[in-house]
């Protein structure tokens, strides 16, 4: 699987600087954060970290952050983003079904658009969740199921037989809270609005992401899940 994502690494962080990739980034991390609230000196273990777009941003804010990730090009480019910000990021390459790592050792872990890929998402969430100091917080933000940007991912794999969203397995709100049923658990989502508007608007999708009727009718695009560990 670590080859697979290896051949869209650099892809993949191009992205987030396009005017839909940065948007989706902005719109994404207000949800990440309103439900992770990280503090600074915590410390915070970044699963399935790519190319180190969360794992940056939690060191600037002064948290201790361990990055971890099974593709070796992803963690070059993260190193190297962290190294020219003279970030004391902690990477990890490897599967963490896979790694021991001490029990009770973080406060937070976040994760985005990682899970959907893992064959065993249930088993992962355990041991993720067992990493979690009590009272610490689990977030992790996936791909909408039954949304518009869960059909056109769905739509490019049958068009792509490598593609790597062959591989994925996509989640509503309550499918994913359902994998890992223990702990004080709730979700929220965004992106309304599909990712193939063309041309695209930024003003014309903001206006989309905020309509309550467009909300109320469509599932959302980006769903994301807090876990909070009882003690």
């Amino acid at each position: 699987m670590g080859e697979l994502f290896d051949s869209i690494a650099q892809r993949y962080d191009s992205w987030y600087r396009t005017e839909l990739g940065s948007l989706v980034h902005q719109l994404e991390k207000e949800v990440v954060y309103d439900l992770l609230v990280p503090k600074p000196g915590e410390r915070v273990l970044d699963l399935g970290c790519g190319t180190g777009n969360y794992t940056i941003e939690l060191a600037q804010m002064g948290l201790e952050v361990t990055g971890l990730d099974i593709s070796s090009k992803m963690l070059a480019i993260a190193k190297e983003k962290a190294a020219c910000l003279g970030l004391p990021i902690n990477f990890i390459e490897g599967d963490i079904t896979g790694i021991d790592l001490p029990s009770a050792q973080f406060d937070k872990v976040v994760s985005v658009t990682a899970l959907e890929f893992f064959p065993e998402p249930a088993t992962a969430l355990a041991k993720v969740y067992n990493l979690l100091k009590p009272g610490g917080k689990m977030v992790i933000g996936v791909i909408g199921a039954r949304s518009f940007w869960s059909d056109y991912y769905l739509k490019r794999a049958k068009q792509d037989p490598h593609s790597v969203f062959n591989r994925a397995t996509f989640y509503t709100g309550q499918e994913l809270l359902a994998l890992f049923p223990y702990g004080k658990r709730t979700y929220r989502g965004c992106l309304y609005f599909p990712p193939d508007l063309s041309p695209f608007s930024r003003e014309k999708t903001l206006t989309m992401e905020n309509d309550r009727e467009i909300k109320e009718k469509i599932a959302p695009g980006f769903v994301c899940g807090l876990w909070v560990k009882i003690s």
